[in-house]
C-alpha cells in the first residue's frame, strides 16, 4: 500500500516532460563475486549500449541493453600461474523507475532480464622446436538466463553512473560499475 501511494505521489509530482527516446553508450569495470576456489579475482573491462523509451505518464523507462564484460581469476596451479579469463555477452530487456526525471540530478533503480553467452578461457603456451605460441583457449560457450538489478544516478540528463549485479551462472556472477553518455532523453 505504501509503495502504491509513493508511486502515485511521484507520478503526480513529476511534471517535467522528457524526450521519449534515449540512447546510452558506456564503459565500466566488472569484477567476479568471488574467486570461487581459486586464489584471487581481478576486475576487467565492460562495454555496453542501451536504447530506452521514457513512458510519458509514468516515471518509468523500458529498453534493450547489450553488454560485454571480462574479468580474470588467478590460480597458482594453472600453467605459469597465469589467469583464467571469464567473459559474458548479455542481451536484456530493462526497466527503470526514475526519481526526479528530467532534472539536473535524478536517481533510478531498475532491473534487466535476458540471456547471457558465457565463456571461460585458460592460458596455453605451446613450445616446440619449430614454433612458440601463447594465448588463451576457450571451450564451448554456454547460454544462460541472466538477471541484473541496478541503481544509479543521472547527471545533467546526459551522464549516467550505474552500479549493478549480474546473476547468470556461478562462475560468471559479477558486480559492475559503469559510466555512460546519454544521447536524447532530457527535457523537451
Amino acid at each position: 500500500m505504501l509503495v502504491a501511494a509513493l508511486l502515485a505521489f511521484e507520478s503526480v509530482a513529476q511534471t517535467t516532460d522528457v524526450r521519449r527516446f534515449e540512447w546510452e553508450v558506456g564503459v565500466g569495470l566488472a569484477d567476479g563475486l568471488s574467486s570461487l576456489n581459486l586464489d584471487k579475482c581481478t576486475p576487467g573491462p565492460k562495454l555496453y549500449t542501451e536504447l530506452r523509451y521514457n513512458i510519458k505518464a509514468l516515471p518509468i523507462d523500458v529498453g534493450i541493453h547489450a553488454t560485454s564484460s571480462y574479468f580474470w581469476r588467478s590460480a597458482e596451479q594453472v600453467q605459469n600461474a597465469d589467469r583464467l579469463k571469464t567473459s559474458a555477452v548479455n542481451i536484456m530487456a530493462v526497466a527503470d523507475y526514475n526519481l526526479f526525471r528530467g532534472r539536473k540530478f535524478s536517481v533510478f533503480a531498475g532491473v534487466g532480464v535476458g540471456l547471457g553467452v558465457l565463456d571461460m578461457s585458460y592460458p596455453i603456451n605451446i613450445t616446440a622446436p619449430d614454433a612458440h605460441w601463447a594465448g588463451y583457449s576457450t571451450g564451448e560457450g554456454k547460454n544462460k538466463p541472466c538477471f541484473s538489478p541496478r541503481v544509479g544516478i543521472e547527471l545533467f540528463n546526459h551522464l549516467r553512473l550505474t552500479v549493478h549485479y549480474m546473476a547468470e551462472e556461478k562462475a560468471n556472477n559479477h558486480f559492475g560499475f559503469s559510466i555512460g553518455a546519454v544521447l536524447g532523453g532530457g527535457r523537451k
